[in-house]
Formats: C-alpha cells, structure tokens, sequence
C-alpha cells in the first residue's frame, strides 16, 4: 500500500542502527564519524524520521564494502511494511536485488507476523525475476509469478552522503511527496562499534559459507546430530579410488547432463595436471527398523585432495557469469543435481566419459566403467588417461563446491557435502 506524505521535514540520524525495542538509535554517532565510514566502507546506519517524531519513517543500512545498501519503512507503531536489498554492482550504481512488503491487517499483529500480508520480489541483472504472493501471510497458501516492474526501475544512483531523500522518494520504494533533509548535527562522541549492529537486527548479507570442510576430514572429531540421540565420531579418511586429470581442468557437475550439456556448463577449477585421490569422510551409528537393530553409515562430504599443504581458505566455485555480490543470507551457487548423483571428471574429455558412464547405467555397455559396492562408479579415457569418478549425494537440488586454498593462492581441495546431512551437524566443543 502506497503510503503519502507532503512537504514533510526528516531528520537524519546515524549510528550502527536502530533499536525497535527502546526507539532509539544504537550507539549513535555524529554525522562527521558516518561520512568517514561511508567513504572507507565502513557499515552504519542512518535513521530517518519526521521532526520532531519518536519512531523512524526509515532506516538505512549501509556498508560499501560489502556492495550493499538495505532500506527498512516502518508504519505508525514502529513495525517493518517494506524492505530494499540493493547491491553496488557499478561505481554509481546500485542494483535493486531483493523487494519485500509486508501488510498488516490487524492492529495487534507483531512485527514481521507470519500471519501478515507479504510480498516478495527478486531481480537479476540478466533479467531474470520472480514474484512471491503470500495473501495469508507465510502460514497460507502462494503464488509465483514474473515481476511487473519496468527494467528503468531496476537500478538506482548511488546516493551521496547526505542526500538520503533521494531515497526516499524513489518510485520503487511505495513514499510519495516532497521531504527536505534537516541533518542532525548535536556534538556526539564517536562510541566503539564493537559487535557492529548484529544484535539489534542487522549486518551485511553473509553468504553460505562451507560446512566444516577440515573438521569433517578429521577423524576422531565428534558431532551432535539433530536425528541422532548420541554424537558421532568421524570416521578413519576412506580413498575411494583416484582421478586422472591431465589438463588441470576439474569439472564438477550431475554426470547425467555430460553426454548433452542441456543443463549448462559445470562447475570449473583449475587444477596442476596431475593423479589425485578421491577420498569420503562419514560416521556409522546403530540404528533400529521393525524391532532389529543394525549398523548404519552416513556420508558427509566427498572431497579431491590435491596437495598435503595446510589450507588457510575456503571460498565458493562459482559458475561463469554469476556474480557472488548477489547473494543474499545463506545463499549460495553450485551445480545442479537431477539423478542424486555427483562427479569429478577431467573437463576436456566429459562429454565422452559422460557417453560412456551413461551407456553403462541404462544398457550396462559401458566399456571401462568400473562400479564399486559403494555407489562409486570410475571411467578412464585410454587415449589421455582422463576420468571420470562418480558419487552419490543425498538427492537432487543444488550443491556447492568449495574450494580449498593455501597461503599461496594455491588450491589445496575440492569439496562437495551433503547439504542435509551436514545441515543436521553440530560440532562437539572440546
């Protein structure tokens, strides 16, 4: 619902954020301290409310650095109707990626209510959007369809600091009128921003980040499991078999899709040329169904070691094209799975070994596929040398590959979990 207002006076405020709870701005600092953070990329906040006025009309989260600005409006009792996610993409230009708003119908309804009116919208720069229409709020029923929003208004300038009504007055974001900054400027210490503003609601998006990819690797470390009643040990490292890779191109992707590509290019990290073992980590854990007990065993995380060197970081593969400074909370890239089933394989040669892997699964005329007991199936081009090794994953969906890297840049493991069994570990403090 388009709120209007006319020739309203707004008062600036900064600090790391707004505290909803006492209306009033967390550890506010003067307006000399914000631009200084503005112009280092440093995250504050600057709440913006009419003279003279309690409760914010909006507040600003900003933090260059990590390319994003998000916008909250609030309505007369304080509670969020609308959200902003943009994205920095160009020097002075910022990409509207995530729209939410919120109506609520009753007035005792809570902030946020799962039972309120809510809409949603996501933006890609290649066009590419969706709709979210939730009538009954999150607990009912939904509707996704495309976004009716005109392609001009997918982007906006990058505000200058201090000129935040620019903001407000944008098309986009539902406020109507005419509003004349009035900047605060009372003498305010600078306060340490120790913890930043997390604890009142707010920090940059933080993509997914990999899933204990040493701890999982480290037998005798132990885990709690949400569907387990005792912890989990993990289990000796198990070399499953070992991979071909002459030319350093390691692909990553569902082995089904190799033989067409119909499903778009897979997941590309360069390696040296070289023979690396593909190795498992799991835990087994007594089980019971229709009154017998056995032992079962689960598989995390299916990993290719390229060197012994210590890792010191993790970071996503991502795919040609795709762009990490649009992902938002939790969010990640990877390759598509349709059949359960994983693979590395040496990219140059994948659309034959891919040929052959799937001749052998649907007619069982596959030459040179080798399965084991364990679901790993291997195949090697006796021209290059080149393979090909499957695994199997715990369904289909989307699974990230993260890639280890030493001091020196140098990668040092290519990692693929099990998202749901992994999502259910925590590890156990020593």
């Amino acid at each position: 619902m388009t709120e209007v207002h006319s020739d309203m006076l707004v008062e600036a405020f900064y600090g790391d954020g707004w505290d909803a709870l006492n209306r009033s701005t967390v550890r506010p600092i003067p307006r000399e301290e914000a631009a200084r953070r503005d112009a280092a990329g440093e995250p504050y906040a600057v709440v913006l409310a009419a003279l003279g006025q309690e409760l914010p009309i909006a507040v600003l989260h900003v933090a260059w650095s990590e390319h994003y600005l998000g916008l909250w409006r609030f309505d007369s009792l304080g509670r969020r109707v609308f959200e902003a996610d943009l994205r920095r993409l160009e020097p002075k230009r910022l990409f509207l990626r995530h729209l939410a708003e919120w109506r609520y119908e009753q007035q005792d309804l809570p902030d946020l209510s799962d039972e309120a009116w809510r809409r949603t919208i996501d933006l890609y720069p290649d066009g590419k959007n969706s709709q979210g229409l939730y009538p009954r709020g999150r607990l009912g029923g939904s509707t996704r369809t495309l976004v009716d929003l005109p392609r001009d208004l997918w982007w906006l300038p990058v505000p200058e600091f201090g000129r935040w009504e620019h903001l407000l007055t944008a098309p986009q974001f539902g406020l109507q009128g005419t509003f004349k900054l009035v900047e605060e400027t009372s003498d305010i210490a600078p306060q340490p921003a120790t913890g930043a503003a997390e604890p009142f609601g707010w920090r940059p998006p933080v993509p997914a980040a990999a899933p204990w990819p040493e701890e999982l690797f480290t037998p005798g470390l132990r885990f709690t499991h949400r569907h387990r009643s005792k912890p989990l040990t993990i289990e000796p490292v198990r070399t499953v078999t070992e991979i071909a890779l002459p030319t350093g191109q390691l692909a990553v992707c569902d082995p089904s899709y190799l033989p067409t590509g119909t499903e778009g290019d897979p997941l590309v990290i360069e390696v040296p040329p070289g023979v690396y073992p593909v190795q498992e980590t799991g835990a087994s854990y007594e089980d019971e169904m229709f009154g017998d007990r056995f032992t079962a065993r689960d598989t995390y995380a299916v990993r290719l070691l390229v060197n012994q060197k210590p890792t010191t970081r993790w970071t996503m593969a991502v795919p040609p094209g795709k762009d990490v400074r649009l992902l938002r909370d939790g969010q990640y890239f990877g390759f598509g799975v349709d059949s359960a089933t994983g693979c590395f394989v040496d990219s140059t040669a994948r659309t034959e070994l891919g040929r052959r892997y799937m001749r052998a699964l649907t007619s069982g005329g596959g030459e040179g596929v080798h399965d084991t007991e364990d679901g790993y199936s291997k195949v090697t081009d006796d021209a290059t040398g080149a393979g090909l090794v499957t695994f199997v994953l715990g369904g289909d969906g989307v699974y990230p590959v993260w890639v280890g890297r030493d001091d020196m840049g140098e990668v040092t493991a290519v990692v693929v979990a099990d998202g749901f069994e992994v999502g259910c570990l925590e590890p156990l403090t020593p």
